[in-house]
C-alpha cells in the first residue's frame, strides 16, 4: 500500500474509504487525500490532518459524494467486512476510479481461526461480511473492472485482545454482557490468551504448513498488468503484540535471541525466525 501512495504526485486523489481514524500516515503521501467514514464518531481519536490537501468527510460507501473517476486509488482497509450494501459500494469505487486507477483492499480470513476468536469475543464486532478470498477477488474484478496484481498474506498478533484489555479499564456504560463478564477475569489471563495464540499458532503453521495465524490478506488490483498471473509477496511474519503493526526481520531492531523493538510503537514484542512465504 505505501509504495502505490509513495508513487502518487501532487494532483493525484486518494480515498481512504470507511477510514475511521485513517488508514494509513496520510504526511506520507504527495497526492490528495479524502477520509471517509458514514460513522460520526470515527474521527474523534484521529491525529490532526496534516498541512496540505487532506479532508475528512461523512458519507456511505453505496452513495460516494465524489465525481466519477476523481480518484487514482482507493483504499479499503479493513472496510469491506463492515460494509452491509457491499455489491453497490464495489459499484461506487468503479465509477469514482480512474480508468487506469488502482485499488488496495484488506479484509480478513471470514472463515480463519482469529476472525472467529474475534467475532466470539466481540459478538460479531461489526463484521457483516465473511470472506474466501478466491470468491473476493473475482467478485472485485467484476465489479470494479480491476485485476488482480499482487497480494500477500497478514499474519495476526491477535492485538484486538490487547485492546480489550485497554477497553476493560474504564468499560463505557453501554459495554456488551459478554464483554462485562470477560471482565471479571484477571487481566493477566487476558494477555495471556494473547501470547499464548501468537506463539501456538506460528508453531503449528510452522511444523505443519497450515496458516492458523493468518488473520486475512492484503490485495492489489489495477489494470496495467491484465493477463499476467497475480504474484504473491513474502508476508511479514512479525507482527507486535501491543500495535499490531507487521515488520520485515531484516529490518527490524533487534533486543535479544527471541525479541525485538516495534518500530511503530517502540514496544519490545516477541520474535519469530521467518519460515515459508514469510520474511
Amino acid at each position: 500500500m505505501y509504495d502505490w501512495i509513495s508513487e502518487l504526485k501532487p494532483g493525484q486523489w486518494v480515498l481512504d474509504l470507511a477510514s475511521g481514524p485513517g488508514s494509513f500516515n496520510y504526511s506520507s503521501c504527495a497526492g490528495s487525500v479524502v477520509a471517509l467514514d458514514e460513522d460520526r464518531d470515527a474521527f474523534q481519536s484521529a491525529a490532526p490532518l496534516p498541512k496540505g490537501s487532506y479532508h475528512r468527510t461523512f458519507g456511505r460507501g453505496a452513495n460516494l459524494p465524489f465525481r466519477g473517476g476523481a480518484f487514482d486509488l482507493v483504499i479499503c482497509h479493513h472496510a469491506l467486512e463492515h460494509v452491509e450494501e457491499l455489491e453497490s459500494t464495489l459499484e461506487e469505487i468503479r465509477r469514482v476510479l480512474k480508468k487506469d486507477g488502482r485499488l488496495f483492499v484488506s479484509v480478513p480470513n471470514g472463515y480463519g481461526l482469529c476472525d472467529a476468536v474475534y467475532r466470539a469475543v466481540f459478538e460479531g464486532g461489526g463484521h457483516v461480511n465473511r470472506f474466501r478470498r478466491n470468491d473476493l477477488v473475482a467478485l472485485i474484478e467484476r465489479s470494479v473492472d480491476v485485476r488482480l496484481a499482487r497480494w500477500t498474506k497478514l499474519y495476526s498478533s491477535f492485538v484486538y485482545l490487547r485492546r480489550l484489555m485497554e477497553l476493560l479499564e474504564a468499560p463505557p456504560p453501554d459495554l456488551s454482557k459478554r464483554l462485562l463478564r470477560i471482565g471479571k477475569l484477571p487481566r493477566w489471563t487476558i494477555g495471556g490468551a494473547q501470547k499464548g495464540l501468537y506463539a501456538a499458532t506460528r508453531t503449528v503453521d510452522r511444523g505443519w504448513g497450515t496458516d492458523l495465524a493468518v488473520y486475512g490478506w492484503a490485495f492489489y488490483f489495477d489494470n496495467e498488468n491484465s493477463r499476467a498471473a497475480p504474484v504473491e509477496e513474502p508476508a511479514y511474519l512479525n507482527v507486535c503484540l501491543y500495535c499490531g503493526a507487521g515488520q520485515p526481520a531484516a529490518e527490524m531492531e533487534r533486543v535479544s535471541r527471541r525479541s525485538y523493538r516495534c518500530s511503530a510503537c517502540s514496544r519490545v514484542t516477541a520474535f519469530d525466525t521467518p519460515f515459508r512465504g514469510t520474511r
